[in-house]
């Protein structure tokens, strides 16, 4: 049977930040030399999607173009990553002595100063989402990528993943440049908004379902 839906969600591609292991968030940085020879060899082992819905920051965007050079774009700044407010730009080795990172780390309920608590970027995630989906019930087509960012991408594999497939939102490892397809064999699964199977891509890793 062919799948009725399919949405990919790829990370953005690595920035100078990303290698530096600074906390990135809505700094809308480029792509790093280094990501984007990553991208031109990873390219041709993607499939093709009929329309990329992205990040706007410049990170994704630029992805979007490397990969996916003749889909139709559409960014929305609801697909952000997390905002980190004043940590962002700073490592880890720099915020471990802050009394308010720990806690933090402990409890990302809490937001980080003039940042975004997990709570709220998960309901803003969600809208992001619902958008999504009406704008494919208008278009009427059947594969689509999402690119966005790592915690974007855990947020909604936690909340859209088969049950057999249960997996905490840090658990799941999203590399940059990579991601997963989220696959509705039915149209009834996909009512149901919970996808029948995940396969990682670019296309050479297992299926999970």
């Amino acid at each position: 049977m062919d799948d009725y839906m399919v949405i990919a969600c790829i990370r953005h591609g690595l920035t100078e930040e990303n290698e530096k292991g600074k906390y990135l968030g809505w700094t809308n940085s480029s792509l790093s030399r280094k990501g984007i020879e990553l991208l031109k060899r990873r390219n041709t082992f993607f499939e093709e999607y009929e329309r990329c819905f992205s990040s706007d920051l410049n990170r994704c965007l630029e992805t979007a173009h490397f990969l996916f050079p003749h889909a139709p774009l559409i960014s929305s700044s609801l697909l952000r990553e997390i905002h980190f407010g004043g940590w962002e730009g700073l490592t880890y080795e720099s915020l471990k002595d802050d009394d308010a990172y720990q806690e933090w780390l402990l409890d990302p309920s809490i937001s980080p100063p003039n940042g975004e608590g997990i709570e709220q970027f998960g309901k803003r995630v969600d809208l992001a989402w619902a958008q999504i989906v009406a704008q494919i019930e208008e278009h009427n087509g059947k594969r689509y990528a999402v690119m966005t960012h790592g915690g974007v991408i855990r947020h909604l594999l936690t909340s859209l993943s088969p049950g057999h497939v249960h997996r905490t939102f840090w658990e799941w490892k999203v590399n940059h440049g990579e991601g997963y397809e989220m696959v509705w064999k039915t149209e009834n699964d996909w009512r149901n908004q919970t996808c029948t199977s995940l396969r990682e891509v670019p296309l050479m890793g297992k299926a999970y379902g």
